[in-house]
């Protein structure tokens, strides 16, 4: 397959039924009062509706347009400095982009904002880019104060109001007291909805809010719309399948995230952007769930024959994730323990580790159900030392995920050496530190859920009801998953 500097249609066609759009700006009800030239407050809003939607080069390349037609008006710089940092994204920004946003904030600090409301707004802005020996999360943590801040001064604004909550969840713990924060993070969007019910960013956000496991019916009035209000934003498409994935709506899920592939390739030019890549991952793990193992593999395969992939944790994830999922949904284990060490080399993995811990995941699974016992072991001393550099960099969440994978590894190793009590003790473990983290927004579930393989090794020894509980609770979490529904039957 020959390298791809731009999209071609013709290298999708076996999957897709490409359609022409007639813009690539999404449909907007987003009227922010910026204090610019018309032409430019025509360029910012475009920006803004397409910062909502997280289509982040698209609106920094919209907020650039409006500060050429206005160089004196603050906001479009305001906008180009809120492109290039993710609030919910996981990873930090890239040393461009964190370039391209200080510029942008040493540029507002020569500009006088034309309102009250611009210059709180710029004021949040400004906060994340000034100097903070602490790292990322404490820049990101004085942009969510100050955004927040704005938008109780300014109430009546739909923008600030949703990017307040927009940075609420950006700041919210993760387990049972992040729930607590996502639900009123909800009613307060609930409400805006009532007020601007076409906002694109309301509709994301909502399902951002909805999207866990005890909230996610909520989400679903937000998923049935946020298509149809952003249609051409690869991001909107894509997003609906959160809820839908939690729902365990796999056709929707599969049909929103086509679509999203599709915008994505086609909006594409010198790389392929990360939407494509998240979406096919999505995309993958919802046809395997129906049983559709061909045409996920060559989801996967077309995905893979793509060398010049936009360098991201969102594009490192997917690309790491995907072939695994081919393998251990397929139990395969054979396969997982003889997948190679080398992943695709458009992404500098080193940057990711915590991508390549699934990689050595699979083998270390795949090996010890299939009694390779070295190549087991050999994963667990991989994972060892990708947990150390995981930890290093601060990323606990992920930390935290590795040591329930060393733990799986050990437990099946345990149980083919003959000792279940000990296997039973590690796996146990292993669902119990997983079920209580949860899955990142980054995947569709986890590659293979240590609860399933709980239910997995329980029926290996006998014990069926043991091993029906396992599922069902999987399934708790998980509904209509494919393997543990299987074994229910």
């Amino acid at each position: 397959m020959p390298a791809l500097t731009r999209p071609r249609h013709v290298f999708v066609a076996t999957l897709f039924s490409l359609t022409a759009f007639a813009s690539d700006a999404p449909a907007t009800e987003v009227q922010f009062p910026a204090s610019c030239a018309a032409d430019s407050t025509a360029a910012f809003n475009e920006g803004l509706s397409l910062l909502h939607n997280m289509m982040y080069i698209q609106a920094e390349d919209a907020f650039n347009r409006a500060a050429l037609a206005d160089p004196d008006c603050a906001m479009p710089h305001w906008g180009i400095a809120m492109s290039n940092f993710h609030p919910l994204w996981p990873g930090t920004p890239s040393d461009a982009e964190m370039v391209r946003g200080q510029t942008a904030a040493s540029v507002l600090a020569g500009l006088t904002p034309g309102s009250g409301l611009e210059a709180a707004m710029v004021a949040a802005a400004v906060a994340f880019y000034a100097e903070r020996p602490e790292g990322y999360r404490a820049r990101l943590a004085a942009w969510a104060q100050a955004q927040i801040e704005a938008a109780a001064m300014y109430p009546e604004n739909i923008d600030a109001a949703a990017l307040a909550a927009l940075a609420q969840l950006a700041v919210a713990p993760r387990g049972p007291d992040g729930a607590k924060v996502k639900a009123g993070v909800g009613d307060r969007l609930d409400a805006l909805h009532a007020r601007a019910p076409d906002h694109p960013g309301v509709i994301h956000y909502a399902i951002h809010a909805y999207d866990n496991p005890p909230l996610k019916e909520r989400g679903t009035p937000y998923a049935q719309i946020y298509d149809k209000t952003a249609p051409n934003a690869p991001h909107a498409l894509h997003m609906p399948a959160h809820i839908f994935t939690r729902t365990g709506e796999w056709e929707a899920s599969i049909d929103l995230n086509r679509r999203s592939a599709e915008a994505a390739l086609d909006q594409s030019t010198d790389v392929i952007q990360t939407h494509y890549a998240h979406a096919i991952d999505y995309m993958v793990y919802g046809l395997l769930q129906v049983g559709d193992y061909p045409r996920a593999e060559q989801m996967v395969n077309e995905m893979l024959a793509i060398d010049n992939h936009q360098v991201s944790f969102g594009g490192a994830y997917a690309l790491a994730a995907a072939p695994v999922r081919l393998v251990l949904e397929r139990e395969d284990w054979a396969g997982a323990a003889a997948l190679s060490p080398d992943m695709h080399p458009a992404i500098p993995w080193e940057s990711f580790p915590q991508t390549v811990a699934m990689r050595w995941f699979a083998k270390g699974l795949g090996a010890a159900r299939s009694g390779d016992l070295v190549t087991a072991r050999a994963a667990i001393d991989a994972l060892t030392a990708l947990h150390a550099d995981i930890e290093a960099r601060g990323a606990g969440y992920w930390a935290k995920l590795t040591e329930g994978q060393m733990e799986t590894i050990a437990a099946w190793i345990a149980l083919s050496e003959g000792d279940a009590d000990t296997a039973l003790a590690n796996q146990t473990a292993a669902a119990d530190l997983e079920d209580a983290l949860g899955k990142s927004p980054v995947t569709p579930g986890h590659v293979l859920p240590a609860r399933e393989l709980l239910g997995d090794m329980l029926a290996q020894l006998g014990r069926t009801e043991e091993a029906k509980d396992a599922y069902r609770t999987t399934l708790s979490l998980s509904p209509n998953r494919g393997r543990s529904t299987n074994a229910l039957k």
